[in-house]
C-alpha cells in the first residue's frame, strides 16, 4: 500500500479504486484544468514523468506569471485529489478508519507534489502571510475545482486511459472555453 493511499483514503471493500494512480490522475487534472482556465498554454500532462520520484507532471509553456496565479494552480492539484477521495469514500468508511474530511484534505497536501508545497510557501512568504493565516488562493482554487469538477473528471479519466495527454487533448476535455494554444 502506498503512503499516499494510506493517509488520504481508507481502503475498504466498499471503496472504489483510490490507488495512487487514481489520486495522481485527479491531482494532475486539477492542475491542468486550472492552468487552462487561466489561459495558460499546456504542452502535456502525464502519469509517466521522466523525472525520478515523480508520479505525475503537468508541463506548461513558459510564460511569466504572477506568483499568486501559480499559488492558485499549486492548491488546485491537492484540492482536486482530496475532493476525489471524499467523493469516492463514504463518511461511514472514513469514520471506521478514523479519518475526517479535514484529514483527507491535509493528507492530500502533505503527500501531494513537493513542487506544490514549495510554490505555496514561496507565495505566502512573498505576500507576508503568517503561518496560521489562511490565503485566498486556496479558496479561489476550491471554487474553480467545484465549478469545473465535470471537466476535471474528464481529464482524469482520459489520463487514466491514455497516461499522457497533449495540450490539444486537454483543451478538448474542457469544451466551450477559449484557451491559449
Amino acid at each position: 500500500m502506498s503512503r499516499m493511499v494510506a493517509v488520504t483514503a481508507p481502503q475498504t471493500q466498499e471503496s472504489p479504486v483510490v490507488g495512487e494512480e487514481y489520486l495522481t490522475a485527479w491531482h494532475e487534472a486539477g492542475h491542468a484544468v486550472v492552468y487552462l482556465l487561466q489561459g495558460r498554454s499546456l504542452r502535456y500532462v502525464t502519469l509517466r514523468p521522466r523525472t525520478a520520484g515523480r508520479v505525475g507532471f503537468t508541463a506548461v509553456r513558459p510564460r511569466r506569471v504572477e506568483l499568486s496565479t501559480l499559488a492558485v494552480v499549486a492548491h488546485a492539484g491537492p484540492l482536486a485529489q482530496a475532493r476525489y477521495v471524499l467523493d469516492t469514500t463514504s463518511a461511514a468508511e472514513r469514520l471506521r478508519e478514523g479519518i475526517t474530511a479535514g484529514d483527507v484534505r491535509v493528507g492530500a497536501y502533505l503527500h501531494g507534489g513537493h513542487d506544490d508545497l514549495a510554490v505555496i510557501a514561496q507565495a505566502r512568504r512573498a505576500y507576508g502571510l503568517a503561518a496560521g493565516q489562511s490565503d485566498l488562493w486556496a479558496g479561489i482554487a476550491q471554487d474553480l475545482i467545484d465549478r469545473y469538477w465535470t471537466e476535471i473528471g474528464r481529464v482524469a479519466a482520459e489520463l487514466l486511459e491514455h497516461r499522457t495527454l497533449t495540450g490539444a487533448q486537454l483543451r478538448a476535455c474542457v469544451p466551450g472555453h477559449r484557451f491559449a494554444r
